[in-house]
C-alpha cells in the first residue's frame, strides 16, 4: 500500500521548469481514440507524435466569465462562473502531414507518391485529441491530455532565411462528456506509486 509522505515544509523537489520528454513530447490522435489515465503509460497506436515545437514551447490559456450574485442591499453573496474557454498555443515545427492536418483540417492534406498537397480554404477546423508528455526537475513525469482540441486560428507565416518556416496554432479545448477540457496527470512527491 502506498505510504503518505504529506510535506509539513516547503519543498524545492515540488519547484520546476517544464519540458519535453526527449524524442516526443506532444502527439495527435482521432478523437475517441482510448486516453491515457496516467503519466506513466504507453499511448495508444493511433496517437501520431507532432515532432518538435518551437522554443516558445506550449501556452496554456483559461478565460473565464463570472457573474456576482448580490443580495437585496447590494453586498456581494457568491460569485457564479458562467463560463469558461481553455485553449492552447503552439508552433510545430516540423513541416509534415501530421502538423498540416491539424492546421489545414485532415481532409486538406494528402502525403501519396512522395508529395504533400495541402488545400487552404475556411473548412479547415479539425477536433483531435491531444497527449503532451512532460518531464519536471529530477525526472518527475506530467502528461497533459486534451480529449477534444479544435484548431482555431493560425498565426502569420513568415518565409524567411532567418526565421523558423512554421506557424503558431491556437487550439480550443472542447469539453468531453464528463465536461472536462483537460486531465493533468503528475508523479507526487508526497504518494509513492501504486504497484501494478
Amino acid at each position: 500500500m502506498p505510504k503518505n509522505k504529506k510535506a509539513t515544509t516547503n519543498n524545492t523537489e515540488n519547484v520546476s521548469a517544464i519540458k519535453g520528454i526527449r524524442g516526443g513530447y506532444i502527439f495527435t490522435a482521432p478523437v475517441g481514440t482510448p486516453l491515457p489515465t496516467d503519466c506513466w503509460s504507453k499511448l495508444d497506436a493511433a496517437f501520431s507524435v507532432l515532432g518538435f515545437l518551437s522554443e516558445d514551447g506550449y501556452t496554456e490559456t483559461r478565460e473565464g466569465d463570472s457573474e456576482e450574485l448580490k443580495d437585496m442591499n447590494g453586498d456581494l453573496m457568491a460569485e457564479e462562473q458562467t463560463s469558461l474557454v481553455e485553449s492552447a498555443q503552439f508552433t510545430p515545427a516540423e513541416i509534415k502531414a501530421e502538423t498540416l492536418k491539424i492546421m489545414y483540417g485532415d481532409d486538406n492534406v494528402t502525403d501519396e507518391n512522395g508529395l504533400i498537397t495541402v488545400k487552404h480554404n475556411a473548412n479547415s477546423a479539425t477536433t483531435r485529441s491531444y497527449a503532451l508528455d512532460l518531464v519536471l526537475k529530477n525526472g518527475r513525469r506530467c502528461r497533459r491530455v486534451v480529449p477534444n482540441g479544435q484548431s482555431s486560428e493560425l498565426d502569420d507565416l513568415t518565409m524567411a532565411a532567418s526565421e523558423l518556416g512554421a506557424r503558431a496554432i491556437t487550439i480550443k479545448y472542447v469539453p468531453d462528456e464528463h465536461g472536462n477540457t483537460c486531465y493533468e496527470y503528475i508523479e507526487s512527491t508526497e504518494t509513492d506509486r501504486a504497484n501494478v
